[in-house]
């Protein structure tokens, strides 16, 4: 293809800025670069949502592989094809039109810290990137679904706060035991609007990892039977109105915090209908077919019940 991956990256998430541009942005003050980074992550999680119905159709099919991160074949998808994608794809197509744009990143893996009754470290199953401007280092992280942080957040440094919450990074050391610590050195805490306190999010360590490293962690979590994502479909879209549209499984939820909070559910009532979901709300390209493969992995309420 001819265009840049740059050039079609910010077609999709809508910059309009041409790629020189851009590139100049990239080589300015520390101050300029992290505000093309907030307007690049804030474009790319409006445009580009959440979604593993990959790695539901694979198994569905029987099939047993992961879904690809080479930076072509994530380009193809979730730009040509107005798809989505899970973690590993969004931190593979957000790092590579960063390097293209001059800028120095390097790929993390974190262990996620979210959910109750813990006893010992997760595995390092998500991916984000960090950018280096000279002394500093800030996260960039438009991959984690509901809850990802829309903005730069600086390794050292207070909270930032978008529509949705606040996102801040802090040492592993001053919210985690040590036995839950592992190799990590930050933390990624977020809180909503509704939240008194700070959550630990993931823990990861700033390490720069190999390719052989990101594949391992993307096998093991779009393959791995009874994970989070090789059960029902998840999707997560921001939306420019400061809400959250999500479905997990049957479930469409639109969440909106703030001034004029908002909260709305329904149930998706059959193939046809999780079909328009996912072309109307999350705006995906998919074809009826696909939406009723991955449809058919859903446990219909009475087997729900009798799980």
């Amino acid at each position: 293809m001819s265009s840049s991956l740059v050039e079609r990256y910010a077609d999709r998430l809508g910059l309009g800025e041409s790629v020189p541009e851009l590139r100049r942005r990239a080589a300015g003050s520390t101050g300029q670069v992290i505000d093309l980074l907030d307007e690049i992550i804030t474009a790319h999680v409006h445009a580009i949502c959440f979604e593993n119905l990959d790695v539901v159709t694979a198994r569905v099919r029987g099939e047993v592989r992961a879904v690809s991160v080479s930076p072509d074949e994530v380009a193809d998808k979730l730009l040509d094809d107005r798809r989505g994608g899970y973690c590993h794809e969004h931190a593979v197509l957000i790092r590579t039109a960063l390097a293209e744009l001059g800028l120095a990143v390097h790929p993390v893996l974190a262990r996620v810290h979210l959910g109750a009754g813990r006893a010992e470290p997760g595995g390092l199953t998500h991916q984000a990137t960090i950018v280096e401007l000279g002394s500093q280092r800030h996260l960039v992280d438009p991959g984690f679904g509901g809850g990802t942080p829309e903005l730069a957040l600086p390794l050292t440094g207070g909270a930032r706060t978008t529509a949705r919450g606040e996102h801040r990074i802090v040492p592993a050391e001053s919210v985690l035991e040590p036995d839950m610590r592992a190799e990590a050195e930050w933390a990624l805490q977020s809180r909503t609007a509704e939240d008194q306190d700070f959550r630990t999010v993931y823990a990861f360590a700033d390490v720069p990892r190999q390719r052989s490293d990101i594949e391992v962690s993307n096998w093991y979590t779009s393959t791995r039977p009874g994970t989070r994502f090789t059960g029902a479909p998840v999707l997560a879209r921001m939306l420019p109105d400061g809400g959250k549209l999500t479905a997990e499984g049957r479930q469409l939820r639109y969440v909106r915090y703030g001034s004029t909070p908002e909260r709305r559910e329904r149930t998706i009532a059959d193939a046809a209908d999780f079909s328009r979901v996912l072309t109307e709300d999350f705006g995906l390209r998919v074809s009826e077919e696909v939406a009723a493969l991955v449809w058919s992995a859903i446990p219909s309420p009475d087997r729900q019940g009798r799980s």
